[in-house]
């Protein structure tokens, strides 16, 4: 982030994505390198869908929640060259 004013939005996707490739509950799925949400988001889905034990279910929640804070960051922060 070079600007100090929070309004202006600094990062890019690659900025994400190397945000992502830090989170371990996101370590092994597709689309955090390069930053790829929708590949992202249906490995994240395949994973809940394929969990059959607790501690499976629970990995699966943890990229869920993973993902909600980086669209979060998606919106708040990344610039969107239209």
């Amino acid at each position: 982030m070079s600007s100090p004013d929070f309004k202006k939005r600094v990062l890019t996707a690659e900025d994400l994505s190397l945000i992502a490739s830090e989170v371990p509950a996101l370590a092994d799925f597709r689309g955090v390198r390069p930053w790829n949400r929708d590949k992202l988001w249906a490995d994240v889905l395949d994973a809940l869908m394929e969990a059959r034990t607790k501690d499976q279910r629970a990995a699966a929640q943890q990229a869920v929640g993973a993902i909600h804070a980086l669209d979060a960051i998606d919106r708040l922060f990344v610039r969107h060259d239209r």
